[in-house]
């Protein structure tokens, strides 16, 4: 009796756990996102370590869920099952009464991310520059203006901030070592890095996601001429003419002091309002 009682007591004070796996769950999910990214631009790094004139392949994940759902029952049936005569049970024997104690727990839990496939153009060709000049330097392949492309995108004058060099080690499988940080791999080419390492994978990391979801900004300006009427040719009124030209002075003073105004960021479906990590609670 004692030991069906302790169940049912154990299994109600563990109904109350479900939103502490929830938040445990969806922190350890969260700090998988990091290591995504890392293994994106290592095993990128890896594929033009053995084949700069390859294409990228990147992704952004731009949502994800986690989700606790715990099930819990729990059954108490007694029988009643007399089995000596009236004068013995009132002697103190009693009758014979089984219980029979039942309970079931159920913990399912589901971790996801979405991605989104860096498919446009013009965010992959800056890419591909970027990671052939990780890759190659200032010995990046005539690919329309690469180095000045990439400039233009980050408003500096210096790409080695953004994205150093010399910071990853190359090899085979076997030339890792146990105490790499972080390994990425195209088929039999390894990069890996190590904790001096750690800094430039990071900025490399960051420059890489501003390329995949970062529009080119430029700043604009309006231009509006005004053309007067011309009596000789007939036209008595006069004719404004509005234009958005590339605001060149203003693109200047942007690189010289280093601030970069706010790009315009794609990373999904602009239809869909699916942003950020969802928790679900426990139904």
């Amino acid at each position: 009796m004692r030991t069906g009682v302790l169940a049912i007591v154990l299994l109600s004070l563990t109904s109350g756990c479900t939103h502490l796996s929830l938040r445990d769950n969806t922190a350890q999910t969260a700090t998988t996102l990091t290591d995504i990214n890392y293994r994106m631009v290592l095993d990128n790094v890896a594929l033009f370590s053995a084949n700069p004139a390859a294409i990228p392949s990147f992704a952004v994940v731009n949502a994800g869920t986690v989700t606790v759902s715990d099930q819990k029952t729990g059954s108490l049936n007694p029988a009643y099952a007399p089995t000596l005569r009236l004068v013995d049970q009132a002697g103190g024997s009693g009758p014979i009464v089984s219980v029979l104690f039942g309970t079931n727990g159920q913990r399912l839990v589901s971790e996801n991310w979405s991605l989104v496939p860096v498919a446009d153009p013009d965010n992959m060709r800056r890419l591909r520059c970027a990671l052939q000049y990780i890759v190659l330097g200032e010995n990046i392949p005539d690919c329309g203006r690469c180095s000045e492309e990439l400039k233009e995108f980050f408003l500096v004058d210096d790409l080695a901030p953004l994205l150093p060099r010399g910071w990853y080690h190359v090899g085979r499988r076997k030339d890792v070592p146990r105490e790499a940080c972080y390994v990425g791999h195209y088929h039999d080419t390894y990069v890996w890095v190590d904790a001096t390492g750690l800094d430039a994978l990071s900025r490399v990391t960051m420059s890489a996601l501003d390329l995949a979801t970062g529009e080119l900004q430029r700043p604009q300006k309006t231009i509006v001429k005004t053309y007067k009427g011309d009596p000789k040719t007939g036209t008595l009124e006069s004719t404004q003419v509005t234009s958005t030209e590339v605001d060149y002075d203003a693109l200047d003073r942007a690189r010289r002091s280093g601030s970069k105004p706010d790009r315009e960021r794609v990373t999904d479906d602009p239809n869909k309002g699916n942003r950020g990590l969802f928790f679900v609670p426990r139904q």
